[in-house]
């Protein structure tokens, strides 16, 4: 449970949901090319007969998922037949927790205890079919689950139309390796649908990384929170690292050591604890 502000101490956010992940911002001009090509893909998949599959490849913190959770927004917001879902496989990682989550979020009740996979596959196909809606699944950071995996459930999403004529579902592979091949087994190499549309997200330059961080600033944070001199040291250390994530949360760790010490605005020595914090972290991660 978070602790109160003690009476009287600053408040240095103004929004401090604009340093998280889950932050959904318009893509703006740094992700424009990749997310009108995306919107166009999202658009054939929803127009086409066949299912569509469109890969989502980059380096870790290049804006993948921000861009891919900002389309579906919008797209979902025209849509009321557009359903999207996001699946973590870093979280889940199996062909059953993939397949149970995306029926979790399709029904909003999770499959029951004694559902054997067949079970949640026919589940997800009986609510799309009565809902008449197109599924779109995102599959984040699929480069973190085997292969077999991978292929399984891409194979059953793609083909569910085969077995269960009128269903509609694509998927969006976000990829964090240049080197992870989707097609690496004869079944996927062979298939028509194992053929993507690829959307590449370069990183950053130091420029956007720069622009960025000051429009983060300029929403999240009180005026004189961040000095210039301290901005420029975040964006030195999110330049070196190629991460906008780690600039982004070094931005929240900093101000929120701040803030329980009760000053109005951050010091160098803020950020190196925070830089510390998120290296730690980074590295029990991996």
């Amino acid at each position: 449970m978070e602790q109160d502000q003690p009476h009287g101490a600053p408040t240095l956010f103004q929004d401090a949901s604009v340093f998280t992940v889950d932050y959904i911002p318009v893509p703006g001009p740094y992700r424009m090319v990749q997310a009108e090509e995306l919107a166009f893909e999202l658009h054939q998949m929803m127009a086409g007969s066949t299912p569509g599959y469109i890969i989502c490849r980059g380096p870790p913190g290049t804006g993948k998922t921000a861009c891919v959770r900002a389309i579906f927004s919008e797209i979902e917001a025209l849509n009321s037949r557009f359903i999207p879902i996001y699946v973590d496989c870093r979280t889940d990682r199996t062909r059953y927790s993939i397949l149970s989550r995306i029926s979790l979020n399709l029904t909003g009740r999770p499959s029951a205890e004694d559902m054997d996979e067949s079970g949640v596959i026919e589940t997800i196909a009986d609510h799309i079919l009565e809902r008449r809606a197109v599924l779109a699944v995102c599959l984040d950071d699929i480069d973190h689950i085997g292969g077999g995996v991978t292929n399984y459930v891409l194979h059953v999403l793609l083909r569910m139309h085969e077995t269960r004529p009128g269903v509609k579902v694509g998927a969006v592979a976000i990829i964090n390796s240049p080197y992870f091949n989707l097609c690496s087994t004869p079944e996927a190499s062979s298939s028509s649908v194992f053929h993507p549309a690829e959307i590449i997200f370069p990183p950053f330059s130091d420029g956007e990384i720069r622009g960025i961080l000051r429009d983060r600033v300029q929403q999240g944070l009180s005026p004189g929170v961040l000095s210039d001199e301290i901005f420029a040291l975040v964006v030195q250390g999110t330049m070196e690292c190629g991460n906008i994530r780690m600039g982004l949360s070094l931005l929240r760790q900093a101000v929120t050591i701040a803030e329980q010490d009760g000053r109005r605005s951050v010091t160098q020595e803020d950020v190196c604890t925070a830089y510390k914090s998120w290296c730690d972290g980074f590295l029990q991660a991996i």
